[in-house]
């Protein structure tokens, strides 16, 4: 468990953005949350104001991520993705029966139709123009498409119930997460084929995709009116600022679309087209039933992740140190820190005594002899994927040249102690002939250069 901790934090952290500007993004994403909340916007807009300055940091450090652990920042992507899901559907479900919410996606929208049967129930003056925003609150409606009264003779008003981004278009949205989701995980199955359970995931997937292929289908294309029904008739009034309430102003008898009917409700929920088909009447609601899904898809997605997440390793170590076994690369992995210098930057200095080396993933770095002297001379000039000042560890001597970053250069560290296990063969952790003959060659090849 230990060691799954471990492996979690270090994922989790930003590795390749500084402290300094994980700070300044939270900072801009409080004022922009601030401003939005201020300015009366929309759950939603709130919602898409304070994630947006974590985008482009977050596409920075998902690309570190990917390029320092290859597949498995892929898979924790899609894990992310799935947990994000799944808190949609179940802010859904708690703004319905929690919240006294109502299942109205997309919203009602302040609308000149909207604006005038609100004059009409004396709830808002001439004067109020229809702003054709969607409502934040509605009111709940009885049988008879009328407002809902509490024992005080108030309206029992709740939120919309399309949760956050919902609000947007609950069927494009969700259609586009799942199916983003499905591709995704279809995909980092083909690099971790014996997890059982990426394969439970996308079973769950291919059903709700399946689910919101068809509702999504009814919602656009299906839309010639041939069912009887009745449709709610809303009254939008203005509450504060940009936002506004509908309320329930009765209902019109009138052909409805398949989606009207009962499309939306999907192939298994209730009111949807297994129950319409076979007369059936006991299954759960859209959203309780989407829910379901989700957390159906959530659960293996974590526990698969989480499994290979035991094996996360540096691409870099597994590269450089080929004859280590998958696991003795992962233990390594943990033991190493990431670290970077700019154009300039010192890496090592000429005469400071050796406790570590580098092994360089990305950048170039100059060898020099007597920086700063008469005798100052370039003497090799190290690229990605090299190991520098690993001579030092060997010979137990204080540096022998001083290393210079040419530009932008990204390196791990690895320590003194974690160097000797490398190369002792007999009692070190990793115990490995070959590795050590390898990092003999690279150092004799050096001595060789510098001579």
């Amino acid at each position: 468990m230990s060691q799954l901790v471990t492996q979690f934090r270090r994922f989790f952290r930003f590795e390749g953005v500084s402290l300094q500007v994980v700070l300044v993004t939270a900072l801009i994403s409080y004022v922009l949350q601030i401003n939005a909340i201020v300015g009366g916007e929309p759950l939603y807009l709130i919602a898409f104001y304070t994630l947006l300055p974590w985008i482009p940091l977050a596409m920075f450090e998902g690309i570190w991520k990917v390029k320092n652990y290859s597949m498995i920042a892929v898979l924790g992507l899609f894990t992310v993705l799935q947990i994000g899901h799944f808190a949609e559907h179940l802010i859904q479900v708690i703004q319905l029966n929690v919240l006294n919410g109502t299942v109205a996606c997309p919203p009602p929208v302040d609308t000149i139709e909207n604006a005038g049967r609100a004059i009409e129930m004396g709830l808002r003056t001439l004067a109020a123009e229809p702003s054709y925003y969607s409502v934040e609150r509605i009111a709940k409606a009885g049988a008879d498409g009328m407002p809902l009264l509490d024992a005080n003779g108030d309206y029992i008003v709740g939120p919309a119930a399309c949760a956050v981004f919902g609000q947007l278009d609950l069927e494009v949205v969700h259609l586009v997460w799942e199916l983003v989701g499905y591709f995704g995980t279809g995909m980092v199955l083909l690099f971790f084929p014996r997890n059982v359970w990426l394969y439970v995931a996308l079973l769950a997937l291919s059903w709700h995709a399946l689910e919101h292929l068809t509702i999504t289908y009814f919602y656009y294309f299906d839309q010639a009116p041939l069912w009887p029904g009745v449709q709610q008739l809303w009254a939008t009034v203005p509450v504060s600022g940009n936002s506004y309430m509908a309320v329930p102003a009765g209902q019109v008898e009138t052909m409805l679309n398949f989606y009207q009917a009962g499309g939306k409700f999907g192939l298994m929920a209730n009111n949807g087209l297994f129950e319409q088909l076979t007369g059936f009447d006991g299954m759960p609601g859209r959203a309780t039933l989407h829910m379901g899904y989700n957390l159906a898809i959530t659960v293996p997605t974590v526990i698969g992740f989480l499994v290979e997440l035991r094996k996360l390793r540096s691409r870099y170590l597994e590269q450089t140190f080929k004859e280590l076994s998958i696991d003795e690369v992962t233990r390594l992995s943990q033991k190493v820190q990431d670290v970077v210098f700019h154009k300039g930057d010192l890496v090592l200095k000429e005469g400071d005594p050796a406790t570590h080396c580098y092994l360089i993933k990305e950048g170039k770095v100059d060898i020099v002899i007597d920086h700063g002297g008469p005798g100052e001379k370039t003497v090799a000039e190290l690229r990605d994927g090299a190991l520098l000042g690993e001579m030092g560890l060997l010979d137990g001597k204080p540096r022998s040249a001083t290393a210079i970053a040419q530009g932008y250069v990204s390196c791990l560290v690895i320590d003194a102690v974690t160097f000797a296990d490398l190369m002792n063969p007999g009692e070190g952790e990793f115990r490995s002939e070959a590795t050590m003959q390898q990092v003999m060659r690279i150092a004799d090849l050096r001595r060789a250069d510098n001579a």
